[in-house]
This record gives structure tokens, sequence and C-alpha cells, in this order.
């Protein structure tokens, strides 16, 4: 081999080295820092976007609560007692309610249902914490049905969070007066100062309350006029079984007509109108001429008055 040859070889061996000397220097010096900066730099963006995620989501959280807290009376339980009486009884003399008494009881505090999560030294103070008070109350008035109606409607609109227990409304005397009992609750977030309550919602009530009161009786019918038969006119003998029953009482009780009978051989019937006995069926009471009232009934297509102390065998045949 030539030393011109040998030359070329020994400069061609100094230039790989070269080259991969240069290619390694790139590799560890330029390109291997520049990848892992890229690796940590994707890495630190994603811990920023979920901690973005999660400051996001912290935040939808806490405008919840405070959502929630705004329909609060409060943060204690003595404000929010004195605010539930207050609010209560607005309501009820508002409606035109009379005697209104607010009563509330001992509140009750709720736990996290997570907080069985919340485990060790470090998961203390999540797991003591309460997440809301409950405070119940009690609320009694009287008045007529439709202040009952306006005063359950006023309630229905009212934007302060709730809960509707019980209701119990008793009718007095002939029902036009109401006894009206509301049990409910409302809630509170202990240290979390609430802000504007919001405004009163928009109810659409149910006509069937709106209506007229249960508890009112119903008119009594209008008395039958009844056109006597032409004297002389035969009546037709009673039908077996009559003469056995004896009218012992007619009259009207809270505005409806009744007739009570009893049986020659014992036993006592009650009867309202529309009901039947033997095939006879009580159409109701007419006052007679001395203004005493007397039984109507039908049996055939035939009418029949019958008077306390009288047998079916002492029916009048009446015209209808």
């Amino acid at each position: 081999m030539t030393l011109h040859v040998k030359l070329k070889v020994m400069s061609g061996a100094v230039g790989l080295v070269f080259v991969i000397s240069v290619f390694w220097a790139v590799q560890s010096w330029v390109i291997g820092p520049q990848q892992a900066m890229d690796a940590r730099i994707d890495s630190a963006s994603k811990t920023l976007e979920r901690r973005r995620a999660d400051l996001l989501g912290q935040d939808r959280l806490q405008d919840k609560l405070d959502a929630y807290a705004n329909r609060t009376f409060g943060w204690s339980q003595e404000e929010v007692d004195h605010a539930l009486r207050a609010a209560l009884s607005t309501l009820g003399e508002s409606a035109g309610l009379s005697d209104v008494a607010v009563d509330t009881s001992p509140v009750k505090s709720i736990d996290s249902p997570g907080r069985r999560d919340f485990k060790g030294a470090a998961g203390k103070v999540m797991r003591d914490e309460v997440d809301f008070v409950e405070a119940p109350a009690i609320f009694r008035a009287t008045g007529t049905w439709p202040q009952f109606n306006a005063m359950l409607s006023a309630l229905s609109a009212e934007p302060w969070i709730r809960q509707v227990e019980g209701l119990r409304v008793v009718g007095k005397g002939k029902g036009g007066v109401v006894d009206v009992v509301i049990k409910l609750r409302t809630l509170f977030i202990p240290n979390r100062e609430p802000g504007s309550m919001p405004n009163a919602q928009a109810v659409e009530w149910p006509e069937s309350l709106a209506g007229a009161s249960p508890f009112v009786l119903p008119p009594p019918p209008a008395p039958v006029i009844a056109t006597p038969i032409k004297p002389g006119a035969p009546a037709k003998p009673p039908p077996p079984g009559w003469e056995r029953w004896r009218v012992i009482f007619v009259g009207r009780i809270e505005g409806v007509d009744e007739v009570h009978l009893r049986a020659a051989r014992g036993g006592n019937r009650q009867l309202f109108v529309g009901q039947a006995l033997d095939g006879c069926v009580y159409l109701g009471n007419q006052v007679d001429s001395d203004g005493f009232d007397e039984a109507l009934f039908r049996r055939e297509g035939a009418t029949w008055l019958v008077g306390p102390g009288a047998t079916f065998s002492d029916r009048t045949a009446i015209a209808r």
C-alpha cells in the first residue's frame, strides 16, 4: 500500500471520527436537553391544564354553594330562628289569618355523606365539618279557606329553602273557618354568610284549591212543593211490609235532610236523600202547614208523604 493511499485512509478515518464526535456532541448537548426540556414543558402544560380544570370546577362548586347560601336566612342558629319566625308570621298576617303562632324546634346538624372518604389526621377537618343545619318550625293559624289558600300560595312562591313535612286543615263550625297547621323546615350553612335573597318565584296555583272550601256543606235542596190529589181519590193499598216501619225523626242536620225509621219488631234505619228502603226511595223533606217536616218517598212512580210518628200505612199520596 502506497503512502498516498495510507494518507487517504487515515484522513477518512479521522473525518469519520470527527463526524461521530460532532453528532454525539450535538445529540448530548443540544438535541437531548431540548427533548428533555420539551417533555418537561409538555408535562408542566398538562399539569397546568389539570389545575385550571380543578380551579374551574372549584369555582363552579363555589357558585352553586353561594346560590344555596343566598336562599338561607343566615349562618347562625339565632339569626335563622328569628328570621324564620318573622317570615312565617308575615305570610300568615298578610293573608288575613288570625291567631298566628310560629314555634321552632332544636336544630339538627347534617354531616357530609362522604365523611368516610376523609381518612387520617389530614382529613380530620373535612371529616368533622358539618354540611348544613336543619331548622324545623310549626305554623298555626285560623282563618277562611281563601285566606289559607293565599298564605299557602305565598309560601310556595318564597325563594328561601324549605321542605313542607306536614299540612293539616280542620274545618270549624259550619266549615267557613279552618284551623291550619303547617310543619316545615329550612336549612343554613354554618359560618357561610348569605348574599342577597333572590326574588319570589311565580307559582301557578291549582284551580281545585282556589275554589270553594271543601268544609262548607252544600246548600239544602229546594223544598218540594207538592200538589195534593183531588179529594176522594182512593189511595192504593200499601205494599207488603210498609206497615212495619214507623217514622221517628224527620229533619235536617247541618243542612242535610234525613229521616229515621224504626221497625215494629225492632231495628232502626237512617236514610239520606236517594237511599231506599223496601223499594221506597227517600226524596227529602217537605214542611207541612204547621211548619213541621214530613218525609217524601217514591215507589212505583207514586209519591207519598209520611209524617213523624206515622207508618208507611199512614202515608198520604200526593201528585208530583
